[in-house]
């Protein structure tokens, strides 16, 4: 078998070797860390996974988003619902509300808004609005109308007077459309 010999300019013979002297070269393209020797190499240093977002960076994030594409009821009804997540899924139990009517509020639409979002912050895409337990939370109560507004008008008003009575219903906002 022949061998190879490795000489330096200037100096006396050496003894062959097997294998042929091999200049040093970097790591990888880029690399400035410093070689190891034995065995065990330290591993290349990355930088930190981002973190899960929290429930309640999520719930303001898919509130904002449901608000600012017209969904504004979907935003309140989930917002007042209890947001689980795990590793694989975000569960919102919403109190209060059967079935038919969650389906309608969380359509199509809203939902591609949630997973969108979802996908945005980084936290898991696979998500489910179901009816929670119990009666739906109180809300904070409402501040009485400013004297001469538009909502003092349309609070005196008999048809919404008989409205609220009937259906036991209360008027959360007033949308003047005289104005458009």
């Amino acid at each position: 078998m022949p061998f190879a010999t490795a000489e330096a300019p200037g100096s006396a013979h050496r003894e062959p070797t097997a294998f042929p002297a091999a200049s040093t070269s970097p790591l990888s393209y880029g690399s400035t860390a410093t070689l190891t020797e034995g065995a065990l190499a330290k591993a290349p240093e990355t930088s930190a996974p981002p973190s899960a977002p929290t429930i309640d960076a999520l719930r303001h994030a898919i509130g904002s988003s449901l608000v600012h594409a017209g969904h504004d009821s979907a935003a309140q009804l989930l917002g007042s619902g209890t947001w689980l997540l795990d590793t694989a899924s975000l569960r919102i139990e919403v109190p209060g509300v059967g079935k038919k009517m969650l389906t309608l509020t969380v359509n199509a639409a809203a939902e591609k808004i949630i997973r969108q979002e979802l996908q945005r912050l980084g936290a898991p895409s696979r998500f489910m609005v179901v009816p929670g337990e119990g009666a739906a939370q109180p809300s904070a109560p409402i501040a009485a109308p400013l004297a001469g507004s538009i909502q003092e008008a349309a609070l005196a008003n008999p048809l919404v007077q008989r409205a609220q009575e009937i259906f036991k219903a209360e008027v959360r906002s007033v949308v003047d459309l005289r104005q458009k």
